[in-house]
């Protein structure tokens, strides 16, 4: 893979996306208590991301806002979750969906849980929802998602998107609609898949493309708990200085 396409990660200074990622290796789940059947979870062995990485993550000309991974610090004028919302209300989208908050303690190698499974973890998963079909999947809204503390988090996100996992593994794909099963799949026909893990400090964010790119969070190897608040919406790129 040379590049994430329709998902790209915004960067100015390669040397500093690189002194907070790594990647690594997935593996596939059989059965385990807690986990969906077949999660897809990252194996653990985390290297330094190699000098020429970031530049295949880089957006190209064709890169719409809407697949644009962009991580950035709050202004110092957010103190509370109302600022918060607040902010989240003035970022130009009218109608932003507020996901909600979830807290998590240190540890946890995936944190994300899905009501619909009955709170079992997907792994890396993709978001759904909007439930769009693969012609139009890259119009889908973005998620935001802001470390309210105090511990440290890291964003998961697959090397491979869910467009083109679904022209490897299904073969009417323009009229599918892509779910975290075709990762599965995809890991089934022994395709290449690693994973980025990305640090994210509190008071910290980041946009991305979770219902084209699939992704997790973790707070793996930390000291402290850490809350989140995650909204979907329609922004335009640049909302805030990049961090990176």
């Amino acid at each position: 893979m040379t590049t994430m396409h329709p998902a790209a990660i915004a960067y100015r200074d390669p040397a500093a996306l690189i002194a907070r990622c790594e990647i690594g290796s997935v593996r596939r789940l059989g059965r385990e208590p807690g986990y969906e059947s077949g999660a897809v979870l990252p194996v653990g062995d985390w290297s330094p991301l190699p000098d020429d990485h970031p530049e295949r993550y880089a957006p190209s000309v064709f890169t719409k806002d809407s697949g644009l991974i962009e991580f950035f610090r709050l202004p110092a004028t957010v103190v509370d979750r109302h600022a918060l919302a607040v902010l989240v209300a003035e970022l130009g989208d009218p109608h932003p969906v507020h996901l909600g908050e979830t807290a998590d303690p240190p540890g946890e190698l995936v944190t994300h849980r899905l009501p619909e499974s009955g709170g079992l973890r997907p792994g890396l998963h993709v978001d759904n929802h909007q439930n769009l079909p693969y012609t139009v999947r890259e119009t889908a809204r973005r998620r935001l998602c802001v470390n309210l503390g105090p511990g440290s988090r890291h964003l998961l996100l697959s090397t491979v998107d869910i467009k083109s996992i679904c022209r490897t593994v299904q073969d009417r794909y323009e009229t599918h609609h892509p779910h975290t099963d075709d990762l599965r799949f995809f890991l089934d026909r022994q395709r290449p898949l690693r994973v980025l893990r990305i640090r994210i400090d509190p008071g910290e964010g980041w946009f991305a493309p979770t219902a084209v790119l699939p992704y997790d969070e973790s707070t793996d190897g930390q000291e402290l708990p850490s809350a989140t608040a995650s909204w979907l919406g329609h922004w335009e790129r640049g909302q805030f200085g990049p961090l990176v």
